[in-house]
């Protein structure tokens, strides 16, 4: 990522935020006030392109899984771009950068990488103060987590659906965050970040726990467990995946209480 000129002027500032972890931390900054259009799914803290709980302004949605409205995108004239390179479409990010605008590449692969994107959107977001405090409070965080967790050990199987049976394999993200508390997924030598798993495979392995990141509920996960007793008696520990997938703060309070389920 090139360098990014930083906005001291908050009026001069319009952020368009392409992902929905993008959005968050610019929520996280309090600068809110200055975005001027995000992507589907920028959902929290409030409602889908909400800047409050009243919901007094609905930013528009300029990205979605199918890529970014640039014509949307310059008629909202916006002074910095937040990207997800990796998420968003290549060729959209390059063609904004064509036509002149700053763009900012976020990119983390781990917390700690994500630590220092903060500090990095801080300077940019005229709120280095406010990235500053996250960081910190970040970095005391990880380490009361790793402190608490570092004689536990547990070997885990990390799904998000169920029809078909498919979750994490090699992901880089989830994997490094599951290690803090030293949780390991048991397909994490995967080829492929996320794979389709068979209940056979996943017996012969005997995983201690079956971590389920869905919004489904928890009577519909025991039954698909429920056949499978007498051979296969897991903890089965669910997390909220909005909070633990997405490059944000709140990923570590999520992970607090998974590594709390899965150890005590």
């Amino acid at each position: 990522m090139s360098a990014l000129p930083s906005h001291a002027d908050d009026k001069k500032l319009r952020i368009i935020s392409l992902a929905p972890h993008l959005t968050e931390i610019v929520f996280a900054f309090g600068r809110e006030q200055q975005l001027v259009g995000v992507s589907d799914y920028s959902d929290y803290p409030y409602s889908q392109g909400c800047v409050d709980k009243d919901c007094s302004v609905k930013l528009p949605s300029v990205a979605s899984y199918q890529g970014a409205d640039v014509a949307a995108i310059i008629r909202l004239k916006p002074s910095i771009i937040l990207a997800w390179e990796g998420g968003n479409k290549a060729q959209d990010i390059a063609r904004l950068e064509q036509l002149g605008y700053s763009v900012f590449r976020s990119s983390p692969k781990n917390i700690e990488a994500l630590m220092e994107e903060i500090l990095k959107l801080g300077e940019i977001l005229n709120a280095a103060t406010r990235s500053k405090q996250l960081h910190a409070k970040m970095t005391t965080h990880v380490g009361q987590i790793k402190s608490h967790y570092a004689d536990n050990k547990a070997n885990a199987l990390y799904y998000m659906s169920q029809q078909p049976l498919s979750g994490i394999g090699s992901d880089g993200w989830l994997n490094s965050i599951l290690s803090l508390c030293n949780i390991k997924n048991i397909y994490a030598e995967l080829p492929s970040a996320y794979a389709q798993f068979s209940i056979a495979d996943i017996i012969r392995k005997q995983p201690d726990i079956v971590i389920v990141a869905s919004h489904q509920s928890a009577d519909s996960v025991s039954a698909f467990w429920a056949s499978h007793l007498e051979v296969f008696k897991p903890k089965v520990v669910m997390v909220n995946p909005d909070a633990l997938h997405r490059f944000t703060p709140r990923v570590l309070p999520e992970l607090a209480l998974l590594c709390k389920k899965v150890h005590f």
